[in-house]
């Protein structure tokens, strides 16, 4: 259950970490339409997206199916932290209350 504890969590960081370099691919200005996908930032940031996949598969060997969405939900935290960490984005009033009725959810839904 450790493991697939770990590994859940992994994919969910790999995956709000992807989703940054896919913005932060998609605020610079490109040439031309190819250049805007075939980038290196993007390519990473989409073979990253897989390897999360593939965390969340070989977590899924490890933990019950009903534990996996609980994970998932927190990307919605992940992500607008990482924004904020790496992309200086303001974390809006609006997000941390969303964020707490996420938190608040998954709460209920464990006990």
């Amino acid at each position: 259950m450790m493991l697939g504890s770990v590994l859940a969590l992994a994919s969910v960081l790999i995956g709000a970490i992807s989703q940054i370099l896919l913005k932060t691919a998609a605020n610079k200005k490109r040439d031309s339409f190819l250049k805007k996908f075939l980038n290196i930032t993007v390519i990473v940031a989409y073979g990253m997206m897989f390897g999360s996949s593939l965390c969340s598969m070989f977590a899924l060997r490890h933990l019950p199916l009903n534990l996996m969405p609980v994970f998932q939900a927190t990307s919605f935290f992940w992500v607008p932290l990482l924004s904020w960490l790496i992309l200086k984005e303001k974390i809006l009033k609006r997000n941390i209350i969303g964020i707490c009725i996420i938190f608040l959810g998954i709460l209920i839904y464990l006990i």
